[in-house]
């Protein structure tokens, strides 16, 4: 497992650093030193971290030293609570910092798990529901991420605003509608899976609103249109 590196850890490191190359660079200014050989080390460093003869060597020393200290400080900003890349996921806790609508989303279809099935639940509005069929569930979690005006099923889903063609990168919705099929529709988020109803598998599912493992391919292909949220 990667070490966790604090940003004012990392900005430590480098005023070090960016000290002892003006050691090298002007050896005058450690006259005022009482001893010069206790300037800082970088934490963590074992062995001498610089040169202190002038010359390329020391450059290359101190190029190399603040390149990684550079480095381990962009590592420490991309974990920061409330970063704002899409889908992104916080290594601590495994809390969900990534995209709102992603978050909210999750937030939604959590929230809903375990409410019993019920044909055209949840197609009455956007207000608290008694129970959900396996439309009016996906349509409550991609309206709280900004999707859908109001609820739809199966049929009316692909042609959505904001709803495009084929699987997400964060989201992705599985959806069967065709003429003579058993009309269904199930929802990924995260690489999770989501379902109100439907076929009872090894996977889970068959009664109410459920998290359910990752299908089967034989299952999956029973969905012939494939959907995702604009941007996710």
């Amino acid at each position: 497992m990667p070490r966790t590196v604090s940003i004012s850890a990392v900005v430590g490191r480098i005023d070090q650093i960016l000290q002892l190359q003006q050691q090298i660079l002007d050896p005058a200014s450690l006259a005022g030193s009482s001893d010069a050989s206790a300037a800082p080390a970088a934490s963590g460093t074992t062995g001498a971290a610089f040169s202190t003869a002038t010359g390329s060597g020391a450059s290359t020393d101190f190029a190399s030293q603040l390149a990684t200290a550079q480095a381990a400080a962009g590592s420490a900003a991309s974990g920061v609570v409330g970063s704002t890349a899409p889908g992104a996921v916080s290594l601590s806790g495994g809390a969900a910092v990534g995209d709102p609508r992603v978050a909210a989303m999750v937030n939604e279809a959590n929230s809903l798990v375990c409410k019993p099935y019920v044909y055209g639940g949840g197609h009455s509005g956007w207000g608290p529901q008694s129970g959900y069929d396996c439309s009016g569930f996906v349509s409550a979690v991609l309206h709280v991420g900004g999707y859908l005006t109001s609820p739809v099923d199966t049929t009316a889903l692909p042609s959505q605003p904001g709803m495009v063609s084929g699987p997400g990168q964060y989201v992705t919705v599985y959806d069967r509608a065709l003429s003579g099929q058993n009309g269904h529709v199930i929802i990924e988020i995260n690489g999770q899976f989501y379902e109100s109803g439907g076929m009872h598998g090894a996977w889970g599912g068959g009664g109410g609103v459920q998290k359910i493992g990752t299908p089967s391919a034989s299952y999956l292909a029973t969905f012939p249109t494939v959907l995702h949220p604009e941007g996710l």
